[in-house]
């Protein structure tokens, strides 16, 4: 007679979210802890670059914090009580999808990664809020009105699409037009991409493909891959490129 293997996973039916049964279905719905953490990471940002960190110490920082999840979510995935232990300890942060499946965490890590070490600091500094800010903007207000506009692909609306590119306009202009003239002895000739007094492009531009591609990366859908690493990714290419003219 033959013995199954027991499943590691746990059936969704008897995951019970305590932060989830605490705020009932509006946290479920609206994510509220998730998207406010989501959010906190472009606060952070900022903080870190008007202390003065050494932004290019950070690729090597978020890549131990990778591996270190990664494994982390190995032995969860492995192990039914940890796994279920897990949930009850963070799931209000927690997607309901995500109980048997890797950390969304780890594509935002490993976009972040991406930038930071390939990028310089302003390149790095915008894909940071695009992604914390643009696509936060893009769920809140895709959910609430998306119902409203058109759908413009799988689960995006253009609600949320436009919000995503006004929020960018703003994060890009933030970041040309009043952060870094407000501390230029933080700024490297080196560490910094785009110099307005060089460039064919005005600030007015650049801001607004800044809000091209953050409302792009966000509602595009390539192959079923996170959006956390897709926003990172498409907008430091783009606005590299761009801030080249």
């Amino acid at each position: 007679m033959s013995t199954s293997t027991p499943s590691p996973h746990i059936p969704l039916a008897q995951i019970r979210f305590r932060s989830h049964e605490f705020f009932g279905k509006y946290i479920t719905k609206h994510e509220l802890p998730r998207k406010i953490l989501h959010s906190s990471i472009g606060l952070i940002a900022v903080y870190l670059y008007i202390q003065g960190v050494d932004y290019t110490k950070l690729a090597s920082i978020l890549t131990i914090a990778f591996f270190s999840i990664l494994m982390f979510d190995i032995v969860r995935l492995r192990w039914h009580s940890f796994n279920w232990l897990y949930c009850k300890v963070v799931g209000m942060l927690m997607r309901p999808s995500e109980v048997n499946k890797y950390n969304g965490v780890l594509f935002y890590i490993l976009g972040l990664i991406f930038s930071f070490g390939l990028f310089q600091k302003d390149i790095c500094l915008i894909s940071v809020m695009l992604l914390s800010w643009s696509d936060t903007a893009a769920s809140t207000f895709g959910r609430k009105y998306g119902h409203l506009t058109p759908k413009i692909a799988r689960n995006k609306s253009l609600a949320g699409s436009l919000a995503a590119f006004i929020v960018g306009v703003i994060s890009v202009y933030t970041v040309y037009g009043i952060l870094l003239p407000s501390f230029p002895e933080l700024n490297d000739y080196a560490d910094i991409k785009w110099h307005a007094e060089e460039s064919s492009l005005s600030l007015t531009t650049i801001s607004l493909l800044g809000g091209f591609v953050a409302s792009f990366s966000e509602g595009i859908d390539i192959y079923d891959i996170d959006d956390n690493l897709t926003i990172p990714v498409l907008s430091s290419l783009f606005m590299a490129f761009v801030t080249s003219f």
